[in-house]
Formats: C-alpha cells, structure tokens, sequence
C-alpha cells in the first residue's frame, strides 16, 4: 500500500514569504547592534573607554550571529520557494501520467 502525500504549496511558499520577513528582521538588528558604543564614546570618557570597547566587540560579535541566522532564514524562504515548485511539477507530471496526456 503506497502513502498518500498531500502538500498545500501556497502554505509552503507562504512559509517561505515568513522566513524572509523574519530575515529581514534579523538584519535590521544586526545593523543596529553594530551601531552599538560608536554615539556613547564621549559619554564615557577615558575612564570608560575599555569598557565601550568590550562593549563593542560583544555586539559586533552578536550582530555576527544574527546575521548568520538571517542568512539560514533566507535560505529556508529559499528551500520553501523550490520545494513548493517541485511539488507543483510532480503533481502535474502525475495528473498528465493519470489522464495519459503526458
């Protein structure tokens, strides 16, 4: 007995749509963690220079992070957009071998 496979590609691509939403989230926080220390430098004096420098690295490495996250998003909106179109083929190519119109 073969299993029934059912997949609703507007679901799929519309998962795909959320993805690259979600990316594109991501990489607004990246750029505003990489904003981080640069406007407060004078605020803080000599005495808090070490600490806005740490401070610094710590966000660059963190917007570093989230971008990466971003680009896996991409690449998930990316994946759903293929997916859903390869699933739409199959099941024509399967409604033309039923039909016998291939």
């Amino acid at each position: 007995m073969f299993a029934s496979l059912s997949v609703d590609t507007d679901l799929v691509r519309a998962y795909g749509a959320a993805s690259s939403g979600h990316a594109d989230g991501l990489r607004a926080a990246a750029a505003r963690l990489t904003e981080v220390g640069g406007a407060a430098a004078p605020m803080f004096g000599p005495v808090g220079a070490r600490f806005l420098a740490a401070l610094t690295r710590a966000a660059e490495g963190e917007a570093h992070t989230v971008t990466g996250l971003g680009g896996a998003l991409t690449a998930g909106r990316d994946a759903a957009a293929a997916s859903a179109t390869s699933y739409d083929v199959a099941d024509t190519g399967a409604g033309h071998r039923v039909t016998g119109s291939w």
